[in-house]
């Protein structure tokens, strides 16, 4: 009986990888290259993969609960949120006594590569306090980003 038990379970198990695609993933080298850190891209492919990449998309899973999901702290999870926001790779929607709403925002939106560093170091000095427009613009320099406003 244990036999045909393991013999079943093998069988819907091929037949579930089967229809598996062989790859699932492509990551344009416009988003490999444009310097995330680790934490910063793999919450980002979540977001992505959450609201089905498009702007209209909207993704509303806790905190704790995408942290736990990308396998980081939610320490690194929030910090990461919160350059990905600041960067204009994603933006936040806040909702009274209910999660935040996260939207992909398109490339055009995005800061420059160049401003990566100086949004980090923005955002690890002011830990404790939200970092405004205001901040970012007395750190980064003068860079004409392409956005659209």
């Amino acid at each position: 009986m244990s036999d045909k038990k393991n013999l079943s379970e093998k069988s819907n198990f091929l037949e579930k990888t089967d229809s598996l695609p062989t790859s699932v993933a492509f990551i344009h080298n416009f988003l490999d290259e444009y310097g995330l850190d680790p934490y910063e891209f793999r919450i980002y492919t979540h977001m992505v993969r959450r609201t089905g990449g498009k702007e209209e998309g909207v993704c509303f899973a806790s905190l704790k609960k995408t942290a736990q999901i990308c396998k980081m702290s939610v320490r690194k999870a929030q910090q990461a949120l919160k350059f990905l926001i600041q960067a204009k790779l994603l933006e936040q929607t806040k909702r009274e006594g209910r999660t935040d709403e996260y939207r992909v925002l398109a490339t055009r939106h995005w800061a420059a590569k160049e401003e990566l560093d100086n949004i980090r170091q923005a955002i690890m000095n002011n830990k404790n306090e939200k970092v405004t427009e205001a901040d970012l613009n007395d750190l980064l320099p003068s860079v004409d980003s392409g956005c659209d406003e």
